[in-house]
């Protein structure tokens, strides 16, 4: 037993050395590279230009926005607050998507809420990972509660 732990002990040190110049080996004859990975990502990314119709008992107003379509719809609600200082709005993000709390200081109330619809489907829960569509508009509006 004392012969084999003589013989392990220094077989094991050759194997760390041996492993410790084949991983450096290993790596530093494989060059990493990124260009490619960025090109095939960059190749999808397309600017777009959509409208937002803001719809409440008051006023009607649309705005276009420059974007890519790579943008969700929160992202068209965010770029169309940062330009023009007559949007304003305030979402609560809830593990199931996000609900609106005010658009231009018009509270959502128990009978009263705001939606996001892209054509007639309400994406507000999802607006998070909704991406946008050329050309497309879509529609916030103040409408009652329906059970």
């Amino acid at each position: 037993m004392q012969k084999l732990n003589k013989l392990l002990v220094p077989l094991y040190i050759l194997f760390l050395i041996f492993s410790f110049f084949y991983v450096k080996s290993v790596l530093k004859g494989v060059p990493v590279s990124t260009a490619d990975k960025k090109e095939e990502e960059n190749v999808g990314i397309k600017n777009i230009t959509v409208t937002l119709t803001v719809m409440s008992p008051s006023y009607t107003k649309t705005y276009t926005q420059q974007s890519k379509n790579v943008d969700s719809a929160s992202d068209l609600l965010l770029k169309i607050k940062e330009n023009n200082q007559d949007f304003t709005f305030d979402r609560t993000a809830y593990s199931y998507g996000s609900e609106f709390d005010h658009v231009n200081n018009l509270e959502a109330t128990e009978t009263m809420k705001w939606k996001m619809l892209d054509g007639e489907t309400d994406i507000t829960l999802k607006m998070d990972s909704m991406y946008l569509v050329d050309g497309k508009n879509y529609i916030l509006v103040y409408e009652k509660v329906t059970e």
